[in-house]
């Protein structure tokens, strides 16, 4: 009960509707999203700290889908009815069928040490040793921790 009301307080619980729908917008507008509940941080902080990834990850994929989709519609167009025509749309339709997330998770089962094999790694855009590394390295262990991240993504994207 102690705990309850605590929380009821915290999350304004204990104010009517209407007053806690005010509150909600007016700290919007200040960017004040509260405090974590599980990282003991606030949630503006969380944000900030995982845009860089984001930001990269959306890059990386418009780059991709785009080197990727204006190739292959040229092609598809060119040799219309042909046997690639027939297998990339395919390829294209599975690719619709299979969503994003789902292709990730199978990706990670095969490739991320899931059940088979543990070519990738399964969290973090770098190693642990990424300060250690030659810049050389560091570029190469990059997209070795991107690559099946982006695959997946990849993938929706273009088809």
């Amino acid at each position: 009960p102690e705990f309850i009301k605590k929380l009821e307080k915290q999350f304004g619980f204990d104010k009517p509707p209407l007053e806690r729908f005010g509150m909600m917008l007016w700290n919007y507008i200040r960017f004040d999203l509260g405090d974590s509940y599980f990282r003991d941080i606030s949630v503006l902080n969380l944000i900030v700290e995982k845009m860089p990834v984001s930001i990269s990850i959306g890059l990386w994929i418009t780059l991709l889908s785009y080197l990727i989709s204006i190739p292959l519609g040229i092609r598809k167009a060119v040799k219309d009815g042909s046997t690639f025509d027939v297998w990339t749309s395919g390829v294209v339709i599975v690719g619709y069928a299979i969503p994003g997330f789902l292709f990730g998770i199978l990706l990670m089962v095969l490739f991320a040490g899931g059940s088979f094999w543990d070519w990738f790694p399964l969290r973090g855009i770098v190693s642990d040793n990424w300060d250690q590394l030659s810049w050389p390295a560091k570029i190469a262990d990059y997209f070795w921790h991107m690559t099946l991240p982006l695959t997946a993504l990849v993938l929706s994207a273009f088809a």
